[in-house]
């Protein structure tokens, strides 16, 4: 499962980012780290972005760049 499969209210623990994402490093550094939990406080009725819940903060993604990071709920 990815972030890109969550749902509103989903949480979960990320398990992994795929070495393509383009963001990596910048996901890293918002905390997206293996281990953290996280989940989905908002999905925009178009699809993209996606907000999450991680580290205390609220952060706004891409769909394509969602779809990168593994999550087990």
């Amino acid at each position: 499962m990815t972030l890109a499969d969550m749902k509103e209210n989903d949480c979960g623990i990320i398990l992994y980012i795929n070495s393509d994402c383009r963001i990596k490093r910048r996901l890293f550094d918002m905390g997206f780290v293996k281990g953290n939990e996280i989940s989905c406080v908002r999905r925009n009725p178009m699809g993209s972005p996606i907000a999450f819940s991680v580290e205390g903060s609220v952060v706004a993604i891409r769909k394509p760049d969602a779809e990168k990071v593994g999550v087990v709920l």
